[in-house]
């Protein structure tokens, strides 16, 4: 996550760099060194803004059921207000009191709005690779319900997840924020997709999703330990996976306890 975190920040620098050197929006005017420090500074504002805003949003999608583009344009329009009274308290030399009363507030937020549109364009781009045929939700319930009785032995490279050739068997995987971790033998992976849509990516895999945030391959499991009324289970490559209360009685009815 740190490195995927650092990318993206050096990603939002660069841009910020090249929309410093194109000068838009009226900022064309100020010298070169110092616009493209400008637009640095408000993109990485823009970030620190739209990184939560995002997970915000992907939660309530999931929780709602609403499509990811409606919660990616919410963010977008929520974070937006935020970010113009930061910009313009930097940029036109006012308080937070008189910001609202600006005349021109409101179509600096349409700008900005814009802008983040653009670059949030732009970093789906470079780092939200999703896979070819994305299921739908119900598709990925389904499999997620039909997982634990599968007979079907885990599979080396999943054809509908975006992992490097030679990834080897899938052994878990583990939602963070807006992306999965895909734990294999020897080796992991971070991708950019929904916890679910990568379970249905699996396909007819033997395994069973025993946490909001794990899915684990059955036969990953090395051994499950009981903790109070709940369990850990651990996987032959020494992780340890919680197991939700919630989810006891289905580990139960597919034989894992």
């Amino acid at each position: 996550m740190a490195k995927r975190l650092a990318m993206e920040l050096m990603a939002m620098a660069a841009l910020g760099l090249l929309l410093g050197l194109l000068g838009p929006f009226g900022t064309f005017a100020l010298p070169t060194a110092e616009r493209m420090l400008v637009w640095v500074i408000w993109l990485l504002a823009g970030y620190a803004v739209y990184r939560p805003s995002g997970i915000v949003a992907r939660w309530l999608c999931e929780t709602t059921g609403l499509p990811g583009p409606a919660g990616t344009w919410l963010a977008l329009v929520v974070g937006s207000f935020p970010l113009t009274l930061i910009i313009a308290v930097m940029s036109m030399g006012i308080g937070f009191p008189d910001v609202l009363r600006w005349p021109g507030f409101w179509q600096l937020y349409f700008y900005i709005l814009i802008i983040c549109a653009v670059v949030a364009v732009t970093m789906t781009a470079l780092f939200g690779r999703q896979p070819a045929d994305k299921p739908s939700p119900a598709v990925a319930m389904a499999v997620d319900a039909e997982a634990p009785h599968a007979a079907t032995p885990s599979i080396a490279l999943p054809p509908s997840l975006p992992l490097p050739p030679g990834f080897g068997r899938v052994c878990a995987l583990k939602g963070e924020d807006h992306y999965v971790r895909v734990v294999g033998e020897a080796r992991e992976e971070l991708i950019l997709m929904r916890m679910r849509d990568a379970i249905a990516g699996l396909g007819p895999i033997d395994g069973l999703r025993v946490h909001r945030s794990w899915w684990v391959a059955r036969d990953a499991v090395a051994a499950v330990r009981r903790d109070g009324r709940s369990a850990m289970l651990t996987l032959a490559g020494g992780q340890e996976v919680p197991v939700s209360r919630d989810m006891m009685p289905q580990l139960r009815a597919a034989g894992w306890l």
